[in-house]
């Protein structure tokens, strides 16, 4: 009856959670003041569509391109478009639906593209002028480092006399208005973009609008002109945080009735970012890329407009799973004669595990891009799913799996309720070890995973708290707790203080350096000594290399005016190499044969290689070849070599 009892509360406790986190917190309708939005940023790809696919032989289909102005037409009056190559049947269908619209054309360092862009913008404004307001030549191709400020002055220049009686500018972010006052003696109006989620300096939201409003009044006194579009405002629905910056439904919704709200009291000229999620924009912007749009990618009402909005529509969904998780682990309490404090705990377990592991799943749904990113979401949750399973199991059992060190499981014959937790332990301190690399270096666009890593982190706590330092750890553990150390340091300096998401995952990174450190205590720096010093100095290279000639945006720029001297043939061919991957293929395959092979100073190439692919923007693959690589250097044959 107890055990009964239990798991009724258990359940009772997860419906009022998701019911109250899915109806409890909702935004309510504020009836907004205005009709219409004056002008809304229109992408026609559907959701599986993609610029990319354009030069593979993508045909936009008209009737999408039909269906999306017809709805857009209830909402705005105009719509705005970031090239014309492909898109040439817009603006027909567009005056078919009533719209006005902001032309724009895609221009870049690359002539031949940019010269088509061009053409096809005067052609089409000339063939459409009773509907195109104004044309946009080039969209934050500074920010960008596409080309140089005096080759788009020029390109302004041939619009504005190719289409005399039609308005020109230029679309970027505020300051690289600043940056770059002159190319305004050359447009008929200023296009800024402000975006609080994506300034350098991140904007909550209850001060996003106000900083808006202020970065608008400080572009008007510097460049002396009111005639100023806020070309790109919004903000996103779903994504990782930044700082204080929330992604979220109801956050969205707030942004997007208060800035119309205050843009129509300041009779301000804006376009809003954007009609529609596009899922090809988490490849290159992350997760939080295709989640702008104010309509979902399905071209399902989000409710930004007006309505009651919920962070958690799907809430009888999430609380389903949860209930089958809760109910299916109860029966490992069927036949257990544990105490009631021990029942209580199981099902407290339960509950909050239970809660987490529906949590990561919808937040997995959310962020995964990739079929590399879906292995790595399906390996975590069948890992922790399994480590949920057992911490069940022991606490129902009122036991505790024994210590039992790595090389002792390598060598057995068979698996048993002692070791399968152990080696659940690896796979998640290496999953964490990874993820928290991928952060400190390359976390811009990476989420925070805490749901799930929460599942392990009090998991290990309750198997093995207080035995830690009866692990026997060896070197490999030792250099991983150094390596946590520094890249958790690295990831909450790069995130600062205010990211509750960050702060969170610092916490379990620090749990699983604790365990690391507690349980390899016996072990000595003093032997990792070379292993140190010579990552060091292949990140040192790999940092200069990136920082220094990759990523430096005057070497960019120039190369973008000059793309036949070595230098530039040099940084285009590491940077193309890295975003297509093969630095990390490269990298895992020398990991691997290293491992095979088991030679000390093969391991030390593969140390090289795998740093110098995290550095080159391969940083998940990267990571798995530099822990393959220490791996190998970490055994006791390798480790003497060096004494």
């Amino acid at each position: 009856m107890k055990k009964i009892s239990l798991t009724l509360i258990s359940l009772v406790t997860v419906v009022l959670f998701w019911y109250i986190l899915g109806t409890g917190f909702v935004l309510k309708d504020n009836s907004n003041t205005f009709s219409k939005l004056q002008c809304v940023s229109y992408a026609p790809f559907g959701k599986d569509d993609s610029p990319f696919m354009m030069d593979k032989g993508l045909v936009i289909s008209e009737d999408l391109v039909r269906k999306d102005l017809q709805l857009l037409s209830k909402y705005t009056d105009c719509i705005r478009t970031y090239s014309t190559v492909g898109l040439e049947m817009v603006p027909k269908i567009a005056r078919e639906n009533n719209l006005k619209m902001l032309m724009g054309a895609w221009v870049n360092g690359d002539e031949k593209p940019t010269r088509k862009e061009i053409d096809t913008l005067i052609k089409l404004t000339n063939e459409n002028k009773d509907i195109v307001k104004a044309v946009i030549v080039g969209n934050e191709a500074l920010l960008r480092g596409d080309l140089s400020d005096k080759r788009l002055y020029e390109y302004i220049k041939e619009v504005k006399a190719a289409l005399p009686d039609v308005r020109v500018t230029y679309a970027d972010v505020w300051e690289y208005w600043i940056k770059y006052p002159h190319i305004k003696d050359v447009t008929d109006f200023v296009t800024i973009h402000i975006l609080p989620y994506w300034e350098d300096d991140p904007m909550e939201i209850t001060s996003a609008i106000k900083h808006l409003a202020e970065v608008r009044h400080e572009v008007e006194g510097i460049l002396k002109t009111s005639d100023i579009l806020i070309g790109e405002t919004g903000w996103p629905s779903e994504g990782r945080m930044r700082e204080d910056a929330l992604p979220s439904k109801t956050n969205q919704a707030i942004f997007v009735r208060e800035f119309v709200k205050l843009a129509e009291e300041k009779n301000w000229n804006y376009n809003i970012i954007e009609a529609f999620d596009q899922p090809w924009k988490r490849v290159s912007e992350g997760a939080v890329g295709g989640y702008w749009g104010l309509f979902d990618k399905d071209r399902l009402d989000k409710n930004v407009f007006a309505g009651d909005v919920s962070d958690f529509p799907n809430y009888k969904y999430l609380a389903l799973g949860s209930l089958l998780l809760v109910l299916v682990f109860s029966l490992l309490l069927r036949n257990s004669n544990i105490s009631r404090n021990k029942a209580i705990l199981f099902t407290a377990v339960n509950t909050l595990f239970a809660i987490l592991y529906m949590l990561q799943m919808e937040q997995f749904d959310m962020t995964v891009r990739s079929q590399g990113e879906i292995v790595w979401a399906t390996l975590v949750l069948i890992t922790h799913l399994s480590i949920y399973y057992f911490v069940l199991l022991n606490i129902a059992n009122d036991t505790k799996p024994n210590i039992v060190g790595i090389r002792q499981i390598l060598k057995e014959k068979h698996l048993n309720a002692d070791t399968l937790p152990m080696i659940l332990f690896y796979c998640s301190f290496i999953f964490v070890l990874i993820s928290t690399i991928v952060l400190a270096f390359e976390g811009r666009y990476r989420n925070f995973e805490i749901y799930i890593f929460s599942i392990s982190t009090i998991s290990f706590i309750l198997l093995y708290g207080g035995r830690f330092s009866s692990m026997e750890f060896k070197a490999f553990e030792k250099l991983s707790f150094v390596v946590l150390l520094v890249t958790s340091g690295l990831s909450f300096y790069n995130e600062g203080s205010l990211n509750t998401f960050s702060n969170v995952w610092m916490i379990i990174a620090l749990v699983f350096t604790y365990i690391l450190y507690a349980g390899s205590k016996n072990s000595s720096l003093f032997e990792l000594k070379d292993i140190v010093k010579y990552t060091l100095i292949f990140f040192a290279f790999s940092i200069a290399l990136r920082y220094g000639i990759i990523a430096d945006k005057e070497i960019i720029a120039q190369c973008h005016l000059d793309k036949d001297t070595l230098l530039c043939g040099f940084k285009n061919q590491v940077g193309y190499l890295g975003y297509i991957g093969v630095f990390g293929i490269i990298a895992i395959c020398i990991s691997t044969l290293a491992l095979l092979v088991n030679n000390r100073k093969f391991g030390f190439i593969a140390l090289a290689v795998s740093v110098f692919a995290i550095m080159m923007f391969n940083t998940y693959v990267g990571s798995i070849a530099f822990i393959l690589a220490t791996i190998v250097l970490c055994k006791e044959k390798n480790l003497k070599a060096v004494k």
